[in-house]
């Protein structure tokens, strides 16, 4: 998504060029302080993607990436030597994921003017360095086996989805009781083999007065929606703190 927001302050020192991402590390909150990189890529004639390695990236001090080699200087109309071209920039990373722009963000090249601000919201991958102490619910998200048989569009029943967004939270729901303070949601992506790790740093939700369960027993919902592109609707699976583990938790989707 794209935010009608100016581009950080700091970055004005230098022209920032045809795009501007500010990711963030949701884990964190701030600038992703682990290795990310940033992939710049020129569509060519014939439809495919290749390596534009002299596209220079910049990293500000707010953590806004730009590419200032890519701005058309003041006075020139756009276009190079080689006019206008479609670029893409994919952040990399074995810690964090863009699930929103699997493909990366778009562009043309060269551009003038300021752009807006594109916020890239980083998500924790199973290789992510959490602190020891953070509750984390670990498993799969695998495609469901289906009732019917199955057409020969969509992937093979158990086959691992990569690239959903995992959030965690508090149950709400009117049997529940949810914790004291603001709602919090923690989330992470499925890498290779549908792998996921989700921190569950808040508290959970506790069973209504009069319900016929454990009124100590915290319970969360988890919810997968699925990458880009792909077909049906998110799944919420609620569980107890009890059956939180940190491996082995598989989730199915449609």
């Amino acid at each position: 998504m794209t935010a009608d927001r100016a581009v950080p302050t700091d970055a004005v020192r230098v022209t920032p060029g045809p795009v501007c991402l500010m990711p963030r590390d949701t884990f964190t909150g701030r600038p992703p302080a682990l290795p990310v990189t940033a992939v710049v890529e020129r569509r060519d004639d014939d439809g495919r993607w290749s390596p534009e390695k002299s596209a220079r990236v910049v990293t500000t001090p707010t953590g806004a990436r730009l590419m200032p080699s890519l701005a058309v200087p003041a006075g020139r109309p756009p276009g190079g030597e080689h006019g206008v071209c479609r670029m893409r920039v994919r952040l990399v990373s074995p810690y964090l994921l863009d699930a929103e722009h699997p493909d990366g963000v778009e562009f043309d090249a060269p551009a003038p003017g300021v752009p807006a601000v594109t916020p890239i919201l980083l998500l924790p991958l199973p290789a992510y360095p959490f602190p020891p102490e953070t509750r984390l619910l670990g498993g799969r998200v695998v495609a469901r086996r289906p009732v019917m048989p199955r057409s020969a569009a969509g992937p093979p029943p158990g086959a691992p989805v990569v690239g959903a967004l995992v959030t965690a939270g508090a149950r709400h729901d009117p049997g529940h009781i949810p914790p004291v303070g603001e709602p919090w949601t923690d989330f992470a992506a499925t890498a290779q083999g549908g792998a996921f790790r989700l921190p569950l740093r808040g508290p959970g939700s506790r069973v209504a007065a009069g319900a016929a369960a454990d009124a100590d027993t915290e319970w969360f919902t988890v919810t997968v929606t699925g990458p880009p592109g792909r077909g049906g609707p998110p799944v919420t699976v609620h569980l107890p703190a009890q059956d939180i583990t940190a491996t082995g938790f598989v989730i199915e989707v449609p």
